[in-house]
């Protein structure tokens, strides 16, 4: 029984741990995207996944542990639980703060090229109701010199 406790805390300990170094790693995906430093971002960006997924698993194995013990077995452990939800909401904080910068940069550059190439988005039908693909519109520059 004794030993049930010491590998839920350990799961808890190494939650904690893997959402620590997220927390860095999310602070590196920022200045990567900001310093627009492609090469550092998709590095972080394995970093981050490889992190995720073992704080999955170990979530997945402390949530079925947790279930089977009793609120007064999970006393204890009830500061440990609020600083790792604490972590964990200004995880996704975070990230949502991130993908809404995306997103916008996003769209920013969807706007420039739609309107310097208009057609590039538009569909563009044949007689019998089929997609063709848009011709680029000849441009004629006149230069003088």
């Amino acid at each position: 029984m004794n030993n049930k406790y010491e590998n839920f805390e350990q799961i808890l300990n190494k939650e904690e741990e893997l959402l620590d170094s997220l927390t860095e790693k999310q602070a590196e995906f920022k200045v990567a995207v900001m310093e627009k430093n492609w090469e550092k971002l998709t590095s972080v960006i394995n970093k981050i996944n490889v992190q995720t997924d073992d704080f999955v698993e170990l979530d997945a194995q402390r949530e079925e542990m947790q279930n089977e013990m009793r609120a007064k077995e999970l006393k204890p452990y009830s500061e440990k639980l609020g600083t790792l939800r604490a972590k964990l909401l200004k995880w996704k904080i975070e990230n949502q703060a991130l993908e809404k910068y995306v997103s916008i940069t996003k769209d920013f550059i969807k706007e420039v090229v739609d309107n310097a190439l208009p057609q590039s988005g538009n569909k563009v039908y044949s007689k019998r109701g089929m997609i063709v693909q848009p011709q680029p519109q000849s441009i004629v520059v006149n230069q003088l010199f």
